[in-house]
């Protein structure tokens, strides 16, 4: 029997990757959005905001040799990120820092990135605490407990260089929202995917990415059908 706290091994795209089964694990829609983000040969730096235990640095740096830098504002999680950076031998190419995104001008400086991803919380909270889970650590990283969408996407703003790449994957209940707050905060969206579980459901996760600064132009891609 497992025990609270307990790390576990396992690996992904030959990525050797330690978990914790009382912490937010990585799911398939960190796969979903590595997949999705273009990478140009001009983009050099990432920032991948709640990075979690880096499960999206670790799959990016696959795609890309840009310099990563994951934040993430749980201690235990972002403990767990520098022991995978470290385990797959990346400490070169990706870097943590244990933080809070909204105090972003103690880390990072304006106009510094060439592409942000995340794969932030996407559940609002009211402040009703029966909505969410009796860990903390969880309600973080699925509610909108510490961090609203909309603070995401106004900081993501401020430190992506005219021209560069927003990418995220959310819930698509929330489109209207995010297309709204996109606009308003300079970032253009250019291209959405919506994901499946079948092909006769719904989409309940939508991958987005957004150019700051860019002209209006949307393409809405073929849908991802997730099983047959």
């Amino acid at each position: 029997m497992k025990k609270t706290g307990e790390e576990v091994l396992g690996s992904i795209n030959k990525l050797k990757i330690i978990q914790r089964n009382d912490h937010q694990n990585y799911t398939l829609d960190s796969r979903l959005l590595s997949d999705f983000c273009r990478i140009n040969r001009h983009v050099k730096k990432i920032l991948d905001i709640g990075t979690g235990n880096a499960i999206l640095p670790l799959l990016m740096s696959q795609k890309s040799k840009a310099e990563i830098t994951g934040i993430e504002i749980l201690k235990i999680s972002a403990d767990l990120a520098v022991k995978n950076i470290e385990l797959n031998n990346l400490s070169d190419r990706i870097k943590i820092i244990e933080g809070d995104i909204r105090k972003w001008t103690d880390y990072f400086r304006a106009a510094e990135f060439d592409q942000i991803i995340t794969n932030p919380p996407f559940f609002k909270y009211d402040g009703n605490d029966g909505q969410i889970n009796d860990l903390e650590q969880l309600s973080v990283a699925r509610h909108e407990y510490n961090i609203k969408l909309e603070e995401v996407i106004q900081i993501s703003s401020v430190l992506l260089k005219n021209r560069a790449y927003f990418t995220m994957v959310h819930r698509s209940e929330r489109l209207a929202e995010i297309l709204e707050l996109l606009v308003k905060y300079g970032l253009e969206p250019k291209r959405i995917r919506f994901c499946h579980t079948k092909k006769d459901a719904p989409a309940k996760i939508l991958l987005i990415e957004a150019v700051k600064g860019a002209k209006k132009s949307l393409v809405i891609e073929s849908p991802l059908i997730l099983s047959d």
